[in-house]
């Protein structure tokens, strides 16, 4: 095994010693978290899968454990409950958790919707008690969401609101959607906020992600 540090091999391909240290991290590379630092294998190419994502019970569990919900494992079989620790264990150990946690919920966990809201209807919108914030328009985000609201919904409520908020589809939106089976607890457990950051393409919301994981294994 020709194992490099993340630094070495970073010269090496000619790439930032944080993407060689993304890449390790998101399972893209083959490479072993030792000592608080990445060892990676330069014999074995890069994976074109980094790992296949979590059913929607992993997911559940999953975040259920990232939020500290105390009954996370109720209805899980040992090897669930074992497997969700090694998940927990393995994003704190990494430089950016956001980047595996995103890969592993990124058919679980909903997509958000972007809509573009009325900018004067924006406020009504954060206080209608339909929505939870979420994302960036978390406070526990440690961010401003510069005026772009970011929420979940049920999806019994969602037509409702579209209608009385005159929301309409768009690629660049002022208000992204998450649709729920059911309404979404307010205020949004941490490990649901923390997906949000995860799966979000902004490279803000991922380091708030990171260090929202991060903090927990303190």
């Amino acid at each position: 095994m020709a194992e490099l540090s993340a630094s070495e091999y970073a010269r090496r391909h000619d790439i930032s010693t944080r993407r060689a240290q993304a890449a390790a991290a998101a399972g893209l590379l083959d490479a072993r978290w030792v000592g608080g630092r990445w060892l990676i294998d330069d014999a074995v190419p890069h994976r074109r899968q980094p790992g296949r994502p979590l059913s929607h019970r992993s997911a559940d569990a999953l975040v259920a454990r990232l939020t500290g919900d105390p009954d996370w494992a109720v209805g899980l079989s040992p090897s669930e409950r074992g497997r969700t620790l090694a998940r927990v264990d393995e994003l704190r150990q990494g430089t950016t958790p956001s980047d595996r946690l995103a890969l592993w919920l990124r058919t679980a966990h909903p997509t958000a919707q972007g809509f573009e809201a009325p900018a004067a209807d924006l406020p009504d919108l954060r206080l209608d008690t339909r929505l939870t914030p979420g994302g960036s328009s978390d406070e526990r985000s440690g961010m401003s969401d510069g005026g772009r609201l970011e929420a979940h919904v049920s999806a019994a409520d969602l037509d409702a609101v579209v209608h009385e908020y005159l929301l309409v589809p768009s690629r660049r939106p002022n208000a992204a959607l998450r649709v729920h089976d059911g309404a979404a607890p307010r205020p949004l457990p941490l490990g649901t906020l923390i997906a949000d950051l995860a799966t979000s393409a902004g490279p803000r919301e991922r380091a708030a992600a990171d260090r929202l994981i991060l903090e927990g294994s303190r």
